[in-house]
């Protein structure tokens, strides 16, 4: 066998696919199936409280669904990099876009993402930009995406199943070989996922661990520290932010209208006193700001800080404070917008974050560029599908749309030289291959009819017989027969 076939060559699975697959869901709990999950409680959730009993892994999963920043960040990588489009193409071992395999990758796709079956009752087949979200979503939450791709009794791919990286165990038997186990949350059963139809991703990660965690990680710590100093900022403006009324008892007053009987006896007498000052505070406490408080010449009563309530906190700053807060809670992020304080920086920081963006859809891509070059070659097919995405424009089409005239311009160009294939042509414009019928013009020289039918022979035109280079232009074009040419004859 040569070299270049032992390299080529492909072995697939033996026997006959699991059907229903072997991994179970995030959401799946072997032990009860039937019971509703509970949920609607995150509000309750005090980071102050769990951080210390829970790992990062579920406080991530917590602060994703109640902490305004950690939601902005999620819900704004989930809008943005949701924005491009994905182009599947299949290529064969020469490089080659391999149209057949193209159309059964995409073929495989559409049926993973679309209910064929509607005799099974209620189902929840995600669309393709529900799944790309769901995959989105995993990754910015455990840093890897883990899914299998279910296949029935005669290999056809009918479920691509997402499993949670936290139940998977991973073990190295030789260097660099891992195998994956899962440990489902409620069941004491490992599952061994080292099988053909499991595949996984990662999204910058630490290569030295094959465990994964959240790009969110290290906010763990801040988002504790900030939820400190807001509870505590809250405390002082209820304190010295708003005005309160000062009550002093005069005790002269008490003890001279004390009852003769008790005004020789000590203990009687501050008795007396105590019961007077635990009546006035209770009537005290009784009232709301809008209620008139009458009192006798026993009580002295004053508001502190009324001609400038604000004057004992900074509230501005706290009002600052509060719009961020609500800011990051209506999923609006400051930079990706253009509101930084300096454009340019606001500029920059919006095109970092369109990169990190892309390498978020390149870790997805990866991860379809492995199921579905399975999946085709299941079907017979030797070539391998490459997945990707459209890069991340945070800009408007219609600012776009020179650019993009431009780039269409320049793709018909090449492909009337022939250095692009007309399947290529179509991928970087339309994101499919060609309609059945559609005509073949790479290398037909279409955007240049009229040079296409002369030609000039270089070895006839010298520079000193003709300085002004008129014998560059071909014989019968129709510069030769302008004035501009001919005045000088």
């Amino acid at each position: 066998m040569a070299l270049s076939d032992s390299i080529a060559q492909i072995l697939l699975p033996k026997g006959k696919g699991t059907k229903g697959g072997k991994g179970f869901t995030p959401t799946y709990n072997p032990r009860d199936v039937k019971v509703a999950v509970p949920g609607y409680q995150q509000h309750l959730d005090d980071l102050l409280t769990s951080r210390i009993a829970n790992d990062s892994r579920t406080l991530l999963n917590t602060l994703i669904n109640h902490d305004p920043d950690v939601s902005s960040a999620v819900h704004s990588y989930l809008t943005i990099a949701g924005s491009a489009d994905l182009v599947i193409a299949a290529y064969d071992q020469d490089g080659n876009i391999d149209v057949d395999a193209t159309k059964t990758a995409r073929r495989i796709l559409e049926n993973l993402t679309t209910t064929n079956d509607y005799t099974v009752g209620f189902s929840d087949k995600p669309i393709l930009s529900t799944l790309l979200d769901d995959l989105r979503y995993m990754i910015l939450l455990r840093g890897m995406n883990a899914a299998e791709l279910v296949l029935d009794k005669s290999y056809v791919p009918t479920e691509f199943r997402l499993i949670d990286p936290v139940s998977l165990e991973w073990r190295e038997a030789k260097p660099g070989v891992f195998s994956p186990i899962q440990k489902p949350s409620g069941s004491n059963t490992e599952i061994d996922l080292n099988i053909p139809t499991f595949f996984t991703s990662k999204f910058h990660q630490n290569p030295t661990s094959i465990y994964t965690f959240s790009t969110f990680v290290s906010a763990i710590n801040t988002i504790t520290a900030r939820a400190t100093v807001i509870n505590e900022l809250y405390k002082i403006m209820r304190i010295v932010g708003y005005p309160r009324m000062d009550v002093s008892i005069l005790q002269d007053v008490i003890e001279r209208n004390a009852p003769p009987n008790i005004k020789d006896n000590p203990t009687e007498m501050r008795n007396w006193v105590s019961r007077e000052l635990t009546s006035i505070q209770s009537t005290i406490a009784g009232l709301s700001a809008r209620d008139a408080f009458v009192h006798s010449d026993a009580v002295k009563a004053e508001i502190i800080n009324d001609k400038n309530p604000s004057a004992g906190l900074q509230i501005e700053r706290v009002i600052d404070i509060l719009d961020n807060q609500n800011q990051a809670a209506l999923k609006v992020m400051p930079a990706v917008v253009g509101k930084s304080s300096n454009g340019q920086v606001a500029s920059t920081e919006a095109r970092l974050f369109a990169l990190g963006a892309d390498a978020l859809n390149r870790s997805i891509a990866a991860l379809f560029s492995k199921t579905l070059t399975f999946a085709v070659r299941l079907a017979g097919s030797e070539s391998r599908v490459a997945a990707r995405f459209r890069p991340v424009e945070l800009r408007p089409v219609l600012e776009l749309e020179p650019q993009l005239t431009m780039r269409a311009s320049r793709l018909r160009n090449e492909l009337s030289l022939g250095t692009i294939t007309d399947e290529e042509y179509h991928l970087e414009m339309f994101g499919r291959l060609p309609r059945a019928g559609a005509p073949v013009l790479s290398g037909t020289g279409f955007m240049n009819p009229a040079d296409a039918s002369v030609s000039v022979n270089a070895e006839d035109v010298s520079p000193n017989d003709d300085p002004l280079g008129r014998g560059l232009t071909a014989p019968g074009s129709e510069s030769a027969k302008s004035n501009e040419v001919d005045q000088g004859g």
